[in-house]
């Protein structure tokens, strides 16, 4: 079924359980007001049928007169018994119709009663006169009432249909009109395929609705797309590149050694460059297995200690990078919990490690400048070098894969480095940011969520 068909039923249905309640409480207010008007009247018929009968002696005569001129005014189908303090029948004698003694005695001890059964009413008056005391039964068929009542609820039913049908066509329209503007954007995203993600839906700026969400998270959906698309293109390109080069060295020092025979020392020689190359490549692959395995849903995590980690990672470069300077300044609270981060150790070790790596390869023995410090939301991690920095035009693309800065070119590296740090500390939900000056130094400003129990 389509949303606007579920929508106009929806609409319908819900405007059908209004319009019942309404019409059943005008139905009942008015069928209400008809039994009590009808029970009036027999109040009045059961008070004038009493002194008719029984006060004449007590009214003067022109109260009688009047009485007398009323009492002919009989109701529908009425029937009225009169009966003395002893349950005999008086005046009027007795046919098909009888009251029991405990109705009687009910009237008496009530004074007067209304009842209701099938389509008869009845009134019962208990009525004190100097002649003795009397029960008078007045009953009777509200057969103008009830016909009106059975022509309201014909009206009503019919009503109730025409306004379920107005109100589907009404529904109708307006799902049409409300579901317009996201058949629009239904078609503008049919427009966009993987080769124009350029291509953004129409926002209007001078209001912010619901619709118009929709529209900024799709474009900022489309935006994420377009980025993916120029980094996966962009990473296939350079990854094809970095694999190939040292592929075609190897196959190239191969077949050119294999050409002819040749001395003991230029076999060596050739087997030397291979394993350079395929140390290089293998590099590259491991590098790439790392990039590939930064997703965080698999992996276990557990309490991560910033100071700790730093420690482990300078500790390593005591005996893989001897003779580099780096100057950790701690500025932390003493409780441990608010620089605590829940990570992967692992991951957490290679992303800053590569960081603090880099800040060594390209400063020159330069002093290496980390800073650990916390504020009230975050543990932070500042990383300053004193190196050949980074041209401005580059600072866009350094965390993409196989990117390499036109600066750094004369240093060894592949350019995964920083990709693999920047994808590792996203997935912990931390951020990384970057500022350098060329022939000045850089610095990387890490910053991670405060982990609390």
């Amino acid at each position: 079924m389509k949303v606007k068909n579920r929508l106009s039923l929806q609409f319908t249905l819900m405007f059908a359980i209004l319009l019942v309640i309404v019409l059943l409480g005008i139905y009942l207010f008015v069928e209400h007001n008809r039994v009590r008007s009808f029970f009036n009247k027999l109040d009045d018929r059961a008070l004038t049928i009493a002194q008719f009968y029984l006060a004449e002696d007590n009214l003067s005569e022109d109260n009688f007169k009047h009485i007398i001129k009323k009492f002919p005014r009989s109701l529908d189908n009425e029937a009225i018994r009169i009966y003395n303090d002893s349950y005999q029948p008086q005046f009027i004698p007795e046919d098909s119709i009888h009251w029991g003694k405990e109705l009687l005695k009910q009237i008496i001890n009530q004074k007067k009663i209304h009842l209701s059964t099938d389509n008869k009413q009845i009134t019962g008056i208990y009525y004190k006169d100097n002649s003795g005391n009397y029960i008078i039964i007045v009953s009777a068929i509200d057969n103008s009432g009830n016909a009106d009542m059975k022509e309201l609820g014909l009206i009503m039913f019919f009503f109730f249909l025409f306004s379920l049908l107005i109100t589907f066509l009404m529904g109708r329209i307006f799902s049409r009109v409300a579901l317009y503007p996201i058949v629009k954007i239904t078609g503008n995203l049919k427009a966009i395929r993987s080769s124009s993600l350029d291509k953004r839906l129409s926002v209007d700026q001078s209001k912010t609705d619901e619709i118009d969400l929709l529209s900024i998270s799709i474009n900022q959906l489309l935006e994420h797309l377009e980025q993916s698309f120029s980094s996966q293109k962009s990473f296939i390109s350079h990854a094809s590149h970095e694999l190939r080069t040292p592929i075609t060295m190897i196959l190239g020092e191969a077949e050119t050694t294999l050409m002819r025979e040749r001395k003991t020392e230029e076999y060596k020689a050739t087997l030397t460059s291979i394993a350079q190359e395929a140390g290089r490549l293998g590099g590259i692959i491991s590098s790439l297995m790392d990039l590939m395995q930064t997703n965080l849903d698999t992996i276990d995590l557990q309490d991560v200690r910033i100071d700790e980690l730093v420690w482990e990672i300078l500790d390593e470069f005591e005996d893989t990078m001897p003779g580099s300077k780096v100057n950790v300044v701690y500025d932390l609270p003493h409780e441990a919990l608010k620089y605590t981060i829940q990570g992967n150790r692992q991951l957490l070790f290679i992303a800053i490690s590569n960081i603090i790596k880099n800040a060594i390869k390209f400063s020159n023995q330069k002093e290496i400048k980390c800073n650990i410090f916390c504020d009230a939301k975050s543990v932070n991690v500042v990383i300053a070098d004193q190196g050949i920095g980074i041209v401005e035009n580059d600072l866009r693309e350094i965390f993409q894969p196989f990117f390499r800065s036109t600066n750094a070119i004369g240093y060894p590296g592949n350019g995964v480095g920083l990709s693999l740090s920047s994808n590792i500390i996203r997935v912990h939900n931390g951020t990384i940011k970057v500022k350098s000056e060329l022939g000045k130094g850089t610095t990387f400003y890490i910053s991670f969520p405060i982990y609390s129990n």
